[in-house]
């Protein structure tokens, strides 16, 4: 796992079956703009990797939250706010 300023996340995963041997997988965990949750996009190439980055850039590395899209963050449900003193009563 590798922080990526704004947010991002780099997750790497050696996935490894019988079949196929050895894969690795690249994950890019990018938070949604409005805030609830993220959005995990495969890469396979460190190209997709640039091209994802680059198109980010538009709303600072956030992916733009959209309820008509599959892979949107809204079915994420956020957590409970561990930062403030009434978490812990």
């Amino acid at each position: 796992m590798a922080w990526l300023d704004g947010g991002l996340w780099l997750h790497h995963t050696l996935r490894i079956t019988e079949d196929d041997g050895a894969t690795d997988v690249l994950t890019l965990i990018v938070p949604c703009t409005c805030g609830r949750g993220d959005i995990d996009v495969r890469l396979d190439t460190e190209e997709d990797l640039m091209e994802v980055l680059s198109d980010l850039r538009p709303t600072a590395g956030l992916s733009p939250h959209s309820d008509r899209d599959p892979l949107d963050c809204g079915s994420v449900t956020a957590g409970p706010n561990i930062r403030t003193a009434d978490a812990w009563r």
